[in-house]
């Protein structure tokens, strides 16, 4: 892959270049303002790497069939067993751990915590001599060199086109650069067990199996077939993927949608549920205002007829005593 703009690789820093490292090292570096910029947005852009269960960084990463993403840790401690702790799909292994690890998302880790260490005031050490200020990271061997060790670096690798970068340079890039910038290819190795670790690189794709295989594998063993060049089966997958992303893309938009949707919903049964409440709460102080007329009305009725019985009680008590006078002064 060619280096991309504004990257330093080894032969820039040999011939003119070569004493770069040193007059412009670390110990020349951006103000401490410029360093401590980068992290926050290191934790905040990132957070997707993470184990989606106890969001803290793993390199033992599962990939569920879900998508989800999940360390050994909370595979292990999930309950129930065999399912997504997060959308609770079913795994399908008896064991409850997925087989295919996320090596993208542990790849990704594995180069923001680079991306740190450059970043951190103090700055990393060099990965050789362990004692020098840090000039250079060699994204071939992802080791950080100091300016002595560099130069035998370069002794060492000269027929090689290693990409080597000053520190200070990727200190003052973002974290998206610095991954694009260290993104390189890799070859495809025969999946033949018989040729593991032997480095033979894989031109060859069987369709039945579903595995890169090398030339030798693909002439000799005859139950492989059909075959295809794998660029053209990565080409293929590539498409694949794209399709899929765009119907995803179309499933999320119906989805937000119908969200939004559901959401307004609630808002609207919200809104009517208040208003039900308030015309209740309005009718019932009707009532009880209603009631209370009433009541008072009630009372009054009341207390002015026991007011009439005690006049004309009294009248009659009255009459009577009239009466009781009057007999007693006749019996006289």
């Amino acid at each position: 892959r060619p280096p991309p703009p504004g990257s330093h690789t080894a032969s820039h820093l040999d011939g003119d270049a070569a004493a770069a490292p040193m007059e412009t090292g670390p110990q020349a570096g951006p103000s401490p303002c410029s360093t401590a910029s980068h992290p926050p947005a290191v934790e905040d852009d990132f957070q997707f790497v993470l184990c989606e269960g106890c969001r803290q960084e793993s390199p033992n990463l599962k990939l569920l069939t879900c998508l989800h993403t999940l360390c050994l840790e909370c595979l292990s401690e999930n309950k129930p067993v065999g399912q997504c702790p997060v959308c609770r799909t079913a795994i399908p292994q008896a064991s409850g751990i997925p087989d295919m690890d996320n090596l993208l998302f542990s790849n990704l880790q594995a180069r923001l915590n680079i991306y740190k260490k450059i970043s951190n005031s103090g700055g990393p050490s060099c990965s050789r001599c362990r004692g020098e200020a840090v000039a250079v990271w060699c994204s071939e061997c992802e080791e950080f060199l100091c300016t002595k060790c560099f130069d035998d670096h370069q002794w060492f690798f000269k027929k090689r086109s290693h990409e080597a970068r000053r520190v200070e340079d990727l200190r003052a890039e973002s974290a998206h650069r610095f991954l694009e910038d260290t993104r390189k290819s890799c070859n495809l190795f025969c999946s033949s067990p018989s040729h593991a670790n032997q480095g033979h690189i894989s031109s060859i794709y069987c369709k039945k199996c579903e595995k890169a295989l090398c030339c030798s594998c693909a002439l000799l063993d005859s139950q492989h077939a059909p075959f295809c060049d794998v660029r053209s089966e990565t080409r293929r997958r590539q498409e694949e993927l794209g399709t899929i992303s765009r119907e995803l893309k179309q499933k999320r938009s119906i989805f937000e949608a119908t969200f939004t949707a559901l959401q307004d919903e609630a808002a609207r049964l919200e809104e009517a549920q208040r208003e039900m409440r308030e015309l209740i709460r309005q009718r019932v102080e009707q009532l009880v205002r209603l009631i209370r007329r009433e009541e008072e009305e009630l009372l009054g009725l009341v207390e002015a007829r026991q007011e009439q019985g005690r006049r004309e009680l009294a009248r009659e008590l009255q009459s009577m005593e009239g009466g009781l006078r009057r007999a007693g002064g006749g019996g006289r």
